[in-house]
């Protein structure tokens, strides 16, 4: 019984009630993180664009909020695998 209370208590506060429904509660967290970073970039622009005050100040702003919602590189791994045999050491002690 209390294993089952927990559980439903645990998908309770996995998802927030909204105006639109029950949302999950990391869709919420992303869009308003999303939501934030635009309008601040936006801010950045206009005073890049408009401002002649601290440029470099509003450009390094910028450049961290877009740096924060471009993706981390990842290394490619190969899809074929390579097949590496490793001589014996008989065979290692002909090539010295």
């Amino acid at each position: 019984m209390i294993s089952l209370s927990v559980s439903q208590e645990s998908e309770v506060s996995e998802r927030w009630s909204t105006a639109f429904g029950k949302i999950k509660k990391e869709q919420v967290i992303y869009t308003c993180q999303i939501l934030i970073v635009f309008t601040v970039i936006i801010a950045c622009l206009v005073n890049l664009t408009i401002s002649d005050t601290h440029p470099s100040l509003w450009a390094s702003i910028l450049s961290g909020s877009v740096g924060y919602i471009l993706p981390a590189p990842k290394i490619r791994k190969n899809k074929k695998k390579q097949n590496v045999t490793l001589l014996s050491d008989t065979a290692q002690q002909q090539f010295v």
